[in-house]
């Protein structure tokens, strides 16, 4: 697939995409090689290129940065406040309190244990490749992603928070997500924006590019589409600040992600959020959805 080329959209199969280069990105990963990124100038949505028919041997052994290492320091302290804040304003978002929930890519787990202690009467479960559960769920429900069959329509909530931008078939990740779901029970989706004022101004240093595990990148009009072919039913969209600028500071400046970096993307999370708010440009989306 190159530049001009049309191929299978990745939202509609129906119909084809019209791709043009955004350049090429250092590898993240170290197991690649040469990464691009293309986007449709049809349907807005970006592919990472070379597609990969398997993804699990990016996430081998949890050393991505989407399992944030199981440090026990400042570091882990500082982002369970963080996701403790995330894991209330998710509740307010979605005005429900489900009996049973499932977080379909948990990662580090860290979020799963924060809404777990939220949800004192439910039943929280973690998910994702690994057959252990990630440490911060070691005393808590955890089910690898080959257990998830056999639960199918069992949740009144499910969680895909920054997962569908993990694969290059977004589109059959999203069914099987919303397979998990109860008929009428909630989905909620979250992905960076790549029409994000960041991706203006910090180019390829923004770290929510994060190629090659980022395989596809999406904008509102594109997700929206996905979400309603796949025939869920949208019921609220929210503009998020995703903590980015700690990890983007790093990149501008090729330096390693470091506790400084962090207490730095801290001091300036009020500038990043206000600017994402004057702008009306957020640094992610969350849906919320039915599903019928």
């Amino acid at each position: 697939m190159a530049e001009g080329v049309n191929a299978c959209c990745p939202v509609n199969p129906a119909h084809a995409c019209d791709y043009q280069s955004l350049g090429s990105f250092a590898d993240r990963s170290g197991k690649v090689g040469a990464v691009s990124v293309l986007r449709c100038r049809r349907c807005g949505i970006g592919v990472t290129m070379p597609r990969l028919p398997d993804v699990a041997f990016l996430y081998a052994g949890r050393e991505s940065q989407d399992f944030q290492p199981d440090a026990r320091g400042l570091a882990h302290r500082i982002k369970q406040i963080a996701f403790r804040r995330q894991a209330a304003t998710l509740l307010r978002h979605i005005g429900v309190r489900p009996a049973r929930v499932l977080d379909f890519g948990c990662g580090s787990g860290q979020f799963t244990r924060c809404l777990g202690d939220l949800l004192p009467d439910a039943t929280v479960i973690g998910s994702d490749f690994h057959d252990e559960a990630p440490i911060d769920l070691a005393d808590r429900p955890y089910l690898p992603q080959a257990s998830l069959a056999r639960e199918q329509g069992g949740f009144d909530l499910v969680l895909a928070m920054h997962v569908l931008e993990h694969d290059d078939d977004p589109a059959a990740l999203l069914a099987r997500i919303a397979a998990m779901a109860r008929p009428g029970g909630t989905i909620v989706i979250e992905v960076p924006n790549i029409d994000c004022i960041w991706t203006q101004l910090l180019g390829q240093h923004w770290d929510a590019w994060y190629v090659p595990f980022h395989r596809s990148h999406f904008a509102r009009r594109g997700l929206r589409a996905l979400v309603e072919r796949g025939g869920l039913t949208i019921l609220s969209e929210h503009a998020i600040c995703l903590p980015t600028m700690g990890r983007s500071l790093a990149n501008l400046f090729g330096r390693r992600n470091s506790l400084f970096f962090l207490l730095a993307g801290i001091v300036l999370h009020p500038l990043q959020w206000a600017l994402e708010k004057v702008t009306a440009r957020p640094s992610a989306i969350r849906l919320v959805l039915r599903r019928p």
